[in-house]
């Protein structure tokens, strides 16, 4: 995909804890290990992370940025290779007019995996936004720069809540900050449903037969039919079922998406009625006129955190670390909030949205949300080898 996101421990899911005092219209599900639930900022509790949605953001005080950092010639350069690739080439020379230093991109990636496997194959860079689960592998390989937040005083702006994940440190040091959170959500034409469906059967239902528009990834699939049949997409049981659940919907899909460009224009075009999309996409497609919008259905929705880090043989680990701080500011944060349109843990940049706009990035009240985590390599099989049997069926 062009611009983000991918991803996937444990036992049954639990009801969510509520933190006392705490406004608890934002319901968040993790596993049981997962104790702590907030509104607005979001919450990081023990080894696990659950996160909320957006509303009340802004009644949080704005961290200061640092001031921009000094033009200086022959700085030498920083290379990327990334996704979020309209944000990131929008905001590449401003960077480049600030600090001397030349920003070189090796590519964009469709998916974590593509990174994954050329940092195994032994080749490096000095920028890349892995999402939290494959975080947490990078870790394990110790393929991962520990970042120093020194270099990075614009980490201040993310939420606190978020400043110190679990998943995203390696011996209590962080090896990335994470910068956006990502619904898996139910997208739907706003003139074919003149209210949001309230479930995912939307998208078993024979009456949008050729017009569903579906993620081709093991995990989306595998997970959202989980949810279905009240089963945990963090570590499924009733894997018949779900194959059951996935052969009787696919005569309906249009088209199962690779990439999120593709999944947005199959609804912008009207081809697609309902279907797995972002909500940043289906921002984005709604800006560009589709007549599109976003739900959380009932039965919850997969959550993803992107993540800024630097491989640990990187080149230019330093400038790697300036051209994150600079990302976090809240001015630069704000124009991937306002271009490609996905939600953000930066409380600077949401301190400078309207109410209206805060308003477009919030989850509906009482939302379920499971934050994904990295997947037991046996469930993490399991889930491919249903996926591929299910599309060459």
């Amino acid at each position: 995909m062009d611009d983000a996101r991918d991803l996937r421990s444990a036992t049954s899911p639990a009801e969510p804890t509520v933190t006392p005092g705490v406004d608890p219209t934002l319901q968040v599900t993790g596993l049981s290990r997962r104790d702590l639930l907030r509104r607005g900022t979001g919450v990081v509790a023990g080894t696990a992370l659950a996160a909320a949605g957006v509303a009340g953001a802004a009644a949080a005080p704005a961290p200061k940025r640092s001031a921009p950092a000094v033009l200086r010639q022959g700085a030498g350069e920083v290379v990327l290779y990334n996704w979020y690739a309209n944000w990131i080439n929008e905001v590449a020379p401003i960077f480049e007019q600030e600090t001397g230093i030349k920003v070189t991109s090796l590519a964009n990636y469709a998916s974590n995996d593509e990174w994954w496997a050329k940092l195994n194959a032994g080749e490096t860079w000095d920028f890349f936004i892995p999402t939290t689960d494959w975080v947490q592998r990078a870790n394990a390989a110790d393929l991962l720069t520990q970042l120093d937040l020194g270099l990075i005083p614009n980490s201040a702006n993310i939420f606190p809540d978020y400043q110190n994940i679990a998943e995203l440190r390696k011996d209590d040091k962080p090896t990335a900050l994470p910068f956006t959170r990502v619904y898996y959500a139910l997208t739907y034409n706003t003139e074919q449903f003149p209210t949001a469906p309230t479930s995912w059967e939307a998208t078993w239902d024979p009456a949008h037969g050729g017009k569903l528009a579906l993620q081709d990834q093991a995990y989306a699939r595998v997970g959202i039919a989980a949810l279905t049949l009240d089963d945990n997409p963090l570590e499924p049981q009733k894997m018949d079922e779900i194959k059951g659940r996935l052969m009787e919907q696919k005569p309906l899909v249009l088209n199962y998406w690779k990439d999120y460009q593709s999944g947005m224009q199959l609804f912008i075009d009207g081809g697609a009625t309902v279907g797995q999309l972002t909500d940043g996409r289906t921002r984005m497609g709604k800006d560009l006129g589709a007549p599109i919008a976003w739900t959380i259905p009932q039965e919850g929705a997969l959550l993803f955190i992107d993540n800024f880090a630097i491989p640990k043989d990187a080149p230019n680990a330093e400038n790697g670390h300036r051209f994150i701080d600079f990302l976090l500011r809240e001015d630069i944060m704000l124009r991937q909030m306002r271009g490609m349109r996905y939600d953000t843990v930066n409380a600077a940049a949401y301190a400078q949205l309207t109410p209206e706009e805060q308003a477009a990035f919030a989850a509906p009240e009482g939302a379920k949300l499971i934050l994904t985590t990295d997947l037991k390599a046996n469930v993490r099989k399991s889930i491919d080898d249903l996926w591929n049997e299910v599309k060459l069926s």
